[in-house]
């Protein structure tokens, strides 16, 4: 069970970055295609990666708000950081150049999310 729902978070997780990046993509072409259903199953999709993180917790039996494992209370703040840098870079930046800071910004807190979920080590509240 275990590993079923953990392939699934992951290829959840890929098609979620992968969708975010075309989204940004379109949205810097000014394609119209960057609201619609696309945006539908952005939404969908990010649910999706929520509850499969949650069935982990749960089949493991973790915690996240308790100091038993500060990774996981840092992975939860970084997804915050990734939630808001993702809204920045789709609808609330003014310039293109905060678009892109943001944008960029997703794709390394994503890579440190990643890294936490791989190692286990708490680096920022550790």
């Amino acid at each position: 069970m275990y590993v079923a729902i953990k392939h699934l978070h992951v290829l959840l997780i890929a098609a979620a970055v992968l969708v975010f990046m075309l989204r940004f993509y379109w949205a810097q072409t000014g394609s119209e295609r960057a609201s619609g259903r696309v945006l539908q199953a952005s939404g969908w999709l990010n649910g999706l990666v929520v509850l499969s993180g949650v069935l982990l917790c749960m089949v493991l039996d973790l915690n996240p708000f308790n100091n038993a494992t500060p990774w996981l209370s840092e992975k939860l703040t970084a997804i915050l950081v990734v939630a808001f840098l993702g809204l920045m870079a789709l609808r609330l930046a003014r310039s293109n150049a905060i678009r892109w800071f943001a944008f960029l910004g997703v794709l390394g807190w994503v890579y440190f999310i990643a890294k936490l979920a791989v190692q286990k080590q708490a680096s920022l509240f550790g």
